[in-house]
C-alpha cells in the first residue's frame, strides 16, 4: 500500500489526457530551448586556425563596433568575384585549398568569417551571420566590385547567410553547395519548432537569381534532398543542379573536385555578359 501511495503520489492519476499532456509540455521545453538556446548548439566554431598573416587577409568593419576577418584575392580583369560562406565548424584559414582552384581560374575571391568564428568578433547567430555577409557585400561595393558581378557561393551553413543575401541584393548568381532547407529541418525533417534558423526553403521561393546548387547523394549531415527541393522550387529560368553519386558532406572535393570547379566556371560562363 506504501508503495503504491509514492507511485500516485509520482505518476499521479491515469487518465487518457496524460499522454498528450505530457506530450505538449515536451513540446513546449523543447520550442523554448529552440528559441532562446539553439544557436550555442547550431554554431560550432573551431579554434582560429590562421593569424593576420594569411594571403589576403582584410578586416570589415561590422555592427557594434565588431570587425569581420576575411581575405581577399583579385581575380583577372573581367571575371566575376565570388563572395564565399564557408561551412560550419570552419573557419577561412581551413577553406584555403578550396578557394584557391577557383582564384586559379581567374574568379576573384572574398571570403569571411562569421562572428566568432577565426579572428571574427563577436558571437554567431543567424542576425549576426547576416549582417556579417551585408558588411562584406558593402565592402565589396567600396572595393569598386560591380554588383552584377558578385557571385554568392554558400557551402552547408552558408547557405544561410547567401540565401538571405541573394533575397535582398541584386547579385550575378548564386550556388549552394550542400545546402539546407532550414536549420530545423535538418534533424527533423520538416520546421516544427518557432524561430526556425535560415529559412532558405521558403526564401528562394522569391529570388530569380541565376543558380546552382551541388549536393552530395550519400550526405549524411544534410540530406540530399534539402538540395534538390531547393532546386525543384527556385523559380529562377536559369538554373542548374550536380548531383554527387558517391559523395557525403565534407568530402565533395576529395571525390569529384574537377567535376565541381568544372560545373562552376560552366554555370558562370553562360551567364549574361555583365556576369562574368
Amino acid at each position: 500500500m506504501k508503495q503504491m501511495k509514492w507511485k500516485h503520489i509520482l505518476l499521479g492519476k491515469w487518465n487518457w489526457k496524460r499522454p498528450f499532456t505530457s506530450l505538449t509540455s515536451i513540446y513546449v521545453l523543447l520550442a523554448l530551448f529552440a528559441v532562446f538556446c539553439a544557436d550555442r548548439f547550431i554554431f560550432q566554431p573551431p579554434s582560429s586556425s590562421y593569424t593576420s598573416s594569411l594571403s589576403g587577409y582584410i578586416t570589415i568593419p561590422a555592427n557594434h563596433e565588431q570587425t569581420i576577418a576575411g581575405f581577399h584575392l583579385k581575380g583577372r580583369s573581367g571575371f566575376p568575384t565570388i563572395l564565399y560562406s564557408h561551412g560550419n565548424a570552419e573557419d577561412i584559414g581551413e577553406i584555403m585549398d578550396v578557394i584557391k582552384p577557383l582564384n586559379e581560374r581567374g574568379f576573384g575571391i572574398i571570403a569571411y568569417d562569421y562572428p566568432g568564428y577565426g579572428l571574427s568578433q563577436g558571437k554567431p547567430t543567424e542576425e549576426s551571420t547576416q549582417q556579417a555577409i551585408e558588411s562584406v557585400w558593402n565592402y565589396a561595393i567600396r572595393s569598386g566590385i560591380d554588383p552584377a558581378s558578385i557571385i554568392l557561393f554558400g557551402r552547408s551553413i552558408g547557405s544561410g547567410p547567401s540565401v538571405w543575401l541573394a533575397s535582398h541584393q541584386k547579385a550575378g548568381a548564386l550556388i549552394l553547395l550542400s545546402p539546407m532547407k532550414s536549420v530545423y529541418s535538418v534533424p527533423f525533417h520538416y520546421s516544427i519548432f518557432p524561430k526556425d534558423r535560415f529559412p532558405n526553403f521558403q526564401r528562394i521561393q522569391s529570388i530569380h537569381l541565376p543558380l546552382l546548387v551541388i549536393h552530395g547523394e550519400q550526405d549524411d549531415t544534410i540530406p540530399f534532398s534539402h538540395g534538390l527541393g531547393l532546386y525543384q522550387v527556385s523559380p529562377s529560368k536559369v538554373k542548374s543542379f550536380l548531383p554527387l553519386p558517391e559523395a557525403s558532406h565534407n568530402d565533395l572535393f576529395d571525390c569529384y573536385p574537377e567535376e565541381i570547379y568544372d560545373a562552376i566556371s560552366t554555370f558562370i560562363q553562360q551567364l549574361p555578359e555583365s556576369k562574368r
